[in-house]
């Protein structure tokens, strides 16, 4: 699937930290597609700020924000994050910058429709 930046870091953000083992070790492994390379860091001038209240904020080159990667996303993979995305929508959680994963993974149409 392919998935810009902001697609990637809001994923990151969404993905669990807690469940099986075998859920946890596909997690693992889908956290590690999504990151970042040492290339990408410095081909999209990705940095952390630390804002005053104490959260982190990663920009980006703004002219590169609509790069994509292909990250290969599993069955097992995939229903963990509907899972997780359907969730925080029904404890009013979602995030403005999460609606674009909500509606590839959640509202998606069905395989051969246009």
């Amino acid at each position: 699937m392919k998935l810009n930046i902001s697609e990637r870091v809001a994923l990151l953000g969404v993905l669990p930290s807690e469940g099986n083992i075998v859920t946890l070790r596909i997690i693992r492994e889908l956290q590690g597609r999504l990151s970042f390379t040492e290339q990408e860091l410095k081909q999209y001038s990705l940095k952390n700020t630390v804002l005053p209240d104490g959260n982190v904020s990663l920009t980006w080159n703004p002219k590169l924000a609509s790069r994509t990667k292909d990250i290969e996303i599993g069955e097992t993979a995939n229903s963990v994050i509907v899972g997780q995305l359907k969730k925080l929508s029904d404890q009013n959680k979602l995030q403005v910058n999460m609606v674009p994963l909500y509606e590839r993974f959640v509202e998606k149409p069905e395989k051969g429709s246009s």
